[in-house]
């Protein structure tokens, strides 16, 4: 580097931020399933909450700067998607 410093903007912080959020929430989530002890189940589920919450307010946050912005679903999309997931359902056996 010819005496060049990398610049991390804002963004790039909130972003490895809420990826950090959205790994401890999917192994807190394998945590939970694999607890032999109820207690420590219940603790795991109390902090997965937690989790839940600090990756909402990180994503509002991003969403007012304008960090992250996700395109509004239509009513044929909604329609779409619970007529896709339905049927995966069905062809499992969870109905």
């Amino acid at each position: 580097m010819s005496g060049q410093s990398a610049q991390i903007s804002d963004r790039d912080i909130m972003q490895v931020c809420l990826n950090e959020a959205k790994h401890m929430a999917t192994s807190l989530n394998i945590y939970i399933q694999e607890a032999a002890n109820e207690q420590l189940r219940r603790d795991y589920m109390t902090v997965l909450g937690e989790i839940y919450s600090q990756e909402k307010q990180l994503y509002d946050y991003m969403q007012q700067k304008g960090y992250y912005n996700v395109k509004n679903a239509t009513p044929q999309d909604i329609s779409q998607a619970q007529s896709k997931f339905s049927g995966q359902a069905q062809q499992q056996g969870m109905q």
